[in-house]
């Protein structure tokens, strides 16, 4: 019989406890628990439909920061954040809350959003409007199909 080379799964806190530069890592650990903590916890005071839509939530000094999709969405949760701020302030935690600020996150834009919005026709697409240019009869018309065919990556 052989002997298994199988080790067990350790945690992230685990690992990063055995590093040496433990201390700023835990450190980010804790801050991240604390944030999930925090926008569980605000997550949970808003209605459903609302919930989804509040993406962060931190504290800073007195004032809590929240986070939302859209810039509708933060004008419904300023609205619904200011009758539960009472709440809020009889959380664990939360009792030195004096007011609630919701901001816009703004969305991401990836690298292939960034390579499609540039426009390239392809010559096969070019040789299509030139047929159909074509078929047009009012001159003026036909004329700008026909430049806009010619604007084809070669």
């Amino acid at each position: 019989m052989t002997k298994s080379n199988k080790k067990s799964l350790r945690s992230i806190q685990t690992i990063l406890s055995a590093s040496p530069v433990k201390s700023h890592q835990v450190q980010l650990l804790k801050q991240n628990r604390a944030h999930s903590a925090l926008l569980s916890t605000i997550q949970a005071l808003l209605p459903e439909n609302s919930q989804s839509h509040c993406l962060s939530a931190q504290l800073k000094h007195d004032t809590l920061i929240i986070h939302a999709d859209s810039s509708g969405w933060a004008a419904k949760l300023r609205f619904q954040l200011t009758t539960l701020l009472p709440t809020i302030r009889r959380q664990a935690g939360y009792h030195l809350v004096e007011k609630v600020t919701v901001r816009v996150q703004p969305q991401q834009q990836s690298n292939t959003s960034k390579i499609s919005a540039q426009r390239y026709m392809d010559s096969a697409t070019a040789q299509q409007i030139r047929e159909l240019a074509c078929a047009i009869r009012d001159d003026e018309l036909r004329q700008q199909w026909l430049k806009l065919a010619e604007n084809h990556k070669k």
